[in-house]
């Protein structure tokens, strides 16, 4: 037992813990932000294009909802919010490191509608390079987004019961609160589903693309 400890003692003597290096590799980068939006011209906007033209429909995602076609992007309602999004883009160019030479063009955007009970099914966006979501309507159990850890290897080390809480390193899935004025950006590729909407009002999301020019 001596010599175990004192083997014990040695180790811990030659670790330098103020000498460490921690480094994060393989990062999936998000990026969130609070607008002030006209959101009740936009709520109102997306009534009477589903009243009136009845472009909305079922997808693939989205369960019980009403899912519009691709919106006119020279809409006027959507100007104050197509802004935003360009000046929050160059944020995320930064972070990534990309060429200036390079830019960011909204490839199309659309809105859902979830009322009481409906959800949307995870799924991606391909053929974009950055995909959004900015919350015209929304409170607290009305639909949160869900990301889905990439890692396909990260089941074969989850271990159940053998975590205090989870964390950024070992969960499968991360949550992201819904809530009125708010937009986030995330990779196309990152897979996500939205939770059933447990209030009685409506849910409004506008969703968007963005093509890497």
């Amino acid at each position: 037992m001596a010599g175990t400890s004192d083997g014990l003692t040695e180790r811990k003597e030659q670790v330098t813990v103020d000498k460490m290096i921690e480094q994060e590799i393989f990062s999936t980068f998000i990026l969130e932000d609070n607008l002030n939006l006209n959101i009740e011209e936009m709520n109102k906007f997306a009534y009477k294009l589903k009243k009136e033209n009845n472009k909305t429909k079922m997808t693939s995602s989205s369960q019980g909802g009403s899912h519009s076609d691709h919106l006119d992007l020279e809409e006027p309602v959507l100007q104050p919010l197509i802004k935003a999004i360009t000046e929050i883009s160059l944020i995320y160019f930064k972070k990534l490191n990309i060429k200036e030479k390079h830019g960011l063009a909204i490839n199309n955007m659309w809105f859902i509608i979830n009322k009481e009970n409906s959800y949307n099914k995870p799924h991606t966006h391909p053929f974009s390079f950055l995909s959004g979501a900015f919350y015209s309507k929304a409170t607290k159990n009305s639909g949160d987004i869900v990301f889905m850890n990439p890692n396909p290897k990260l089941e074969a080390y989850w271990h159940d019961g053998a975590y205090v809480g989870w964390n950024k390193y070992q969960s499968d899935i991360n949550t992201r609160q819904s809530l009125t004025n708010k937009i986030i950006l995330f990779p196309s590729w990152l897979e996500h589903y939205v939770t059933p909407n447990q209030t009685k009002e409506d849910r409004i999301v506008w969703s968007f693309n963005l093509q890497l020019i």
